[in-house]
C-alpha cells in the first residue's frame, strides 16, 4: 500500500509541473496574440515610421518580460533538482560513513596498550604522582613522532585511572604557580593541584575531569558504538578499550576523537 505522505507529495509535484508548463504556454500565447494586434494596429495606420517605432517598442517590452519569466520558471525547477540531488549525496555519502564505521572493528584501529605512553599511579592514588614524571612523559615522542598531548594514568593492574590532555596539564601548572608559596615542579606532587577549580560542564575541579571525562567500550565493538558513547558522555574525547568493556579490567588500547574524527571522514 502506498504511503499517503509520498502520494501527496507526487501529486503536489505534478500539480507544480502541470501549472509552471501551462504558464510558460499560456503567457507565450498571449504575449504572441498582443504582440500581432499592436503590429497590425501599427499596419494599418499610414505612417511607415508607425510600424518601425511599434516593433521596436514590442522588442524592448515583451522580449525581456518573456526571458524574466522562462529564466524563472527554469530556475525554479533546476534549483530544485540541484537542491535534491545535492540532500540526496549528502545522505548517501552519511549513509556510507555510518556504515564503515558499523563495520570497522574497535581492535583494528584501536591504539593497544603496548603504543600507549602512561604513567603509573602508586598505591596511594594520583596525588602521589610526581609533577617531574609527568613533566617528563609529556616531553616523550608518541606513535606519530611528535610529542603526546594526552598522558594515560594506569594503577598497578593496568586499569585505566585517568587521561590528562597536555592543555589541562598546562592549566594545571599555571593555578600552582599561582600559590603561595608557587609549587617546584622538580619535587612537588599532583596533590596540591588535583583538587583546585577547574570549572566545566562536567567538573568542578582539575581531578574531576581528568577522571571523569573517558569512556570504556569492549574490544568486540564496533568504531560506530565507540563514536556513540563518547558522544553520548559530555567532555569526553577519549575511548579505553577492555576486553568487555568494564572499567575494572585492564586497559586493552585507546582511541580518541581524533581517531574516530579522521576515520569518520568521506
Amino acid at each position: 500500500m502506498a504511503d499517503p505522505a509520498s502520494v501527496a507529495d507526487t501529486q503536489a509535484a505534478d500539480f507544480r509541473a502541470r501549472l509552471g508548463t501551462r504558464l510558460v504556454l499560456w503567457s507565450t500565447i498571449a504575449l504572441v496574440l498582443l504582440g500581432v494586434v499592436v503590429m497590425v494596429g501599427a499596419y494599418r495606420s499610414d505612417n511607415p515610421n508607425q510600424i518601425l517605432n511599434t516593433s521596436q517598442l514590442l522588442l524592448s517590452s515583451l522580449l525581456p518580460l518573456f526571458a524574466t519569466w522562462v529564466g524563472t520558471v527554469l530556475a525554479f525547477y533546476y534549483t530544485k533538482e540541484n537542491y535534491q540531488s545535492a540532500t540526496q549525496g549528502t545522505l548517501d555519502i552519511v549513509k556510507t560513513i555510518n556504515q564503515r564505521l558499523a563495520s570497522t572493528r574497535i581492535v583494528d584501529v584501536m591504539m593497544p596498550r603496548r603504543s600507549i605512553i602512561f604513567q603509573m599511579v602508586p598505591v596511594g592514588g594520583l596525588g602521589e604522582v610526581g609533577l617531574a614524571e609527568i613533566e617528563a612523559k609529556f616531553a616523550e615522542s608518541g606513535a606519530s613522532g611528535g610529542k603526546i598531548s594526552r598522558l594515560h594514568f594506569f594503577d598497578a593492574g593496568g586499569k585505566a585511572v585517568a587521561i590528562m590532555h597536555r592543555s589541562v596539564w598546562s592549566e594545571m601548572l599555571v593555578a600552582g604557580l599561582r600559590e603561595q608559596p608557587p609549587i617546584d615542579v622538580k619535587i612537588g606532587t599532583l596533590a596540591r593541584l588535583l583538587d583546585k577549580g577547574y570549572p566545566s560542564p562536567v567538573s568542578q575541579t582539575f581531578k574531576d575531569f581528568i577522571t571523569n571525562t573517558l569512556v570504556f567500550i569492549a574490544i568486540d565493538r564496533t568504531l560506530a558504538e565507540a563514536k556513540s558513547a563518547m558522544e553520548a558522555k559530555p567532555g569526553c574525547q577519549d575511548v579505553i578499550v577492555t576486553q568487555t568493556g568494564s572499567q575494572s579490567e585492564a586497559v586493552a588500547g585507546w582511541i580518541s576523537n581524533i581517531d574516530i574524527g579522521r576515520l569518520s571522514q568521506a
